[in-house]
């Protein structure tokens, strides 16, 4: 059995290096090559190692040590070749899917391979389909050969190298995780661009932790910003500067904002301000959680593109518009808007930005944001009454109370039963919401004044009617509407997660207006650029979005991140692809829908789409 176990470990080993070396194949002919330096390489050379030794090891545990140690050495064998030829052949197959979708191998991609009507997509001539499968029978040749080749080697193998072996496993393991920690704290694009080649690999990173201990995060310049994998916009913008009205522009954003919530007990004053201008009702975000759904609201992107635009220190182009158009931005921001990093990801070319807010608790810097902007507002119709002419204002306001659930005590008497915070621990699916229920409205009560006492002060100034305002919120928060115990956000992508109201005042325009198609927050960034500031291109040149007046049908809307994300299509069906891989199809209320089939003609179109701005 020695000998058994000495020939299982070599061919550990050697399928260790033989996956890994597939694994390092992957940067061959993509962009991310462009941006590698030393660090970059010696990460991705040692994370390839790294990841391929760690899912081979877990192959070995299941399919041969087992086995061995049961003296059943031929089923052993049997097995774990076996097993080693499918991994090493998905992991082929994974480098051409990753290559045509940017996506590795998951329940889509799977589908749209096996599934009905197949052939729709992959059409392809019978000389490709003979070379893929020689490649993937000589590397399955290649793991029979080598179980043959690690019997020889068995031989001659002693305990000094196993520990050897063991040693440069451990280390390459360490350095991989190392350059991680250190290339995420400082965001090495070669790091972190190269990171994604890996398929499902989850290194090791401690950012917070550095700047807890006092690290102070030096971010890596980069020399040719905009570029690398990203060709975004796709063509240079045009603008008509006789279409650009250039209005003050307020973003008013409330953290976990219910659509549940906008009612007139609950939150009277934007209640009566819906039914004054236009609300549209069927408006949803892009993600499930804050990071996400304000990159979406300000990139018109999906999500998708986070770590490349993090990576490329891409700036989103309606804040460069902003700015070149000579708007003066501001924020208020209530929770910092270092975590997540929106200072460098969203408002990197912003002079003077604030990014956070002194207060003990949520409802302090909520107030205090409040309070700034309304002097901030006062101060400003001062200087106008005495200037020739000023700058145009882009505001941007984001409310945090919704989220954290930090009233007073003595705020919490208007909705009874109330909890006096978010006691996370007592929540399960049997429970009564309505004390929790009552500490969100209580929440929102105080909100939808302060809310109020911006838009009265506007209205007071007389600067309401020439500022275009949104007000929406970033997700949606769920008391387990659904009845599947789900609490909060970033669990699921039912309308209880990611439905938002939205109010929109457009100045200049009278109108009262209930929209009922579905709106997302792609559309505030195509909506911005095509209508008030002048840009000339068509809207796909710049963004994934749409007019929010555009009522077409928005079907395969992408929610989520890059890890886990789901599709809305037809009838708000979900698509989750879930972060192991596999898909999970719902309906709207996340009951099982057994007999809806993906068409992969509309999944690769839906893709293709997505990946438009990729190089």
């Amino acid at each position: 059995m020695i000998q058994q176990l000495k020939q299982g470990f070599l061919y550990y080993l050697f399928a260790a290096a033989l996956t890994g070396g597939l694994l390092m194949w992957y940067i061959k002919g993509d962009t991310v090559g462009e941006s590698m330096d030393a660090l970059g390489w010696l990460f991705y050379l040692t994370s390839c190692v790294c990841h391929a030794s760690v899912v081979v090891l877990a192959l070995w545990l299941v399919l041969f040590l087992p086995w061995t140690l049961l003296r059943l050495c031929r089923m052993a064998a049997v097995l774990t070749v076996t097993g080693v030829s499918l991994l090493t052949a998905l992991t082929f197959v994974n480098m051409q899917v990753y290559k045509i979708y940017r996506f590795h191998l998951n329940g889509f991609i799977l589908n749209m391979l096996t599934g009905p009507n197949a052939g729709d997509i992959f059409d392809f001539d019978a000389q490709l389909y003979m070379t893929e499968g020689l490649l993937i029978g000589a590397i399955v040749a290649v793991c029979i050969g080598g179980w043959w080749l690690c019997g020889r080697l068995a031989e001659r193998w002693s305990r000094r190298h196993t520990w050897c072996a063991v040693g440069v496993l451990l280390l390459t393991a360490v350095v991989a995780n190392g350059c991680f920690v250190y290339g995420s704290f400082v965001v090495k694009p070669s790091v972190i661009k190269s990171a994604r080649l890996v398929p499902y690999y989850f290194p090791l990173s401690a950012s917070n932790f550095l700047e807890d201990l006092g690290f102070e995060r030096r971010v890596t310049v980069v020399d040719d910003e905009g570029g690398g994998e990203l060709c975004y916009p796709l063509q240079p913008l045009q603008t008509d500067t006789a279409r650009a009205t250039k209005p003050d522009i307020m973003l008013i954003l409330i953290d976990s904002w219910s659509r549940l919530a906008l009612t007139e007990e609950t939150m009277p004053h934007l209640w009566r301000l819906a039914h004054e201008e236009q609300w549209y009702q069927n408006h949803v975000s892009c993600g499930n959680g804050t990071s996400f759904s304000v990159f979406g609201m300000f990139t018109g992107l999906q999500p998708y593109y986070w770590s490349a635009f993090e990576a490329n220190r891409t700036s989103p182009v309606l804040v460069d518009q902003l700015l070149s158009e000579g708007y003066d931005i501001r924020t208020y921001p209530s929770a910092t808007l270092e975590n997540p990093p929106f200072d460098r990801l969203l408002f990197q070319h912003v002079p003077n930005l604030r990014v956070e807010t002194p207060g003990n608790s949520a409802y302090e810097r909520d107030l205090k944001i409040k309070d700034d902007l309304i002097g901030d507002l006062r101060r400003a119709a001062q200087a106008t009454a005495s200037a020739a002419s000023r700058k145009p204002v882009f505001t941007f306001i984001f409310f945090d109370l919704l989220h954290a659930y930090s009233l007073p005590k003595e705020l919490l008497t208007r909705f009874q039963p109330s909890w006096e915070f978010g006691d996370f621990a007592k929540l399960h699916n049997e429970m009564d919401p309505t004390p929790f229920w009552n500490l969100y409205r209580n929440s929102a009560y105080q909100t939808d004044k302060m809310v109020d006492e911006i838009v009265s002060t506007m209205k007071q100034l007389g600067t309401y009617d020439n500022t275009l305002i949104y007000i929406t919120g970033d997700h949606a928060q769920e008391y387990n509407e659904n009845h599947k115990n789900y609490w909060g956000h970033n669990s699921n992508f039912t309308k209880y997660q990611i439905g938002v109201p939205l109010i929109a005042h457009e100045p200049g325009r009278d109108t009262v207006a209930v929209y009922r198609h579905r709106t997302t927050h792609l559309d505030f960034v195509p909506t911005l650029m095509h209508d008030y500031l002048g840009v000339s291109n068509p809207i796909d040149d710049y963004c994934n979005g749409r007019l929010l007046s555009d009522t077409t049908a928005r079907l395969w809307h992408y929610v989520g991140n890059e890890l886990r994300y789901a599709f809305i299509v037809e009838g708000d069906t979900i698509l989750t692809k879930e972060g192991a891989g596999y898909i999970e199809v719902t309906d709207d209320k996340l009951n099982p829908a057994p007999d809806y089939r993906i068409r992969p003609r509309d999944f690769d179109a839906a893709v293709k789409r997505l990946n438009r701005f990729f190089r």
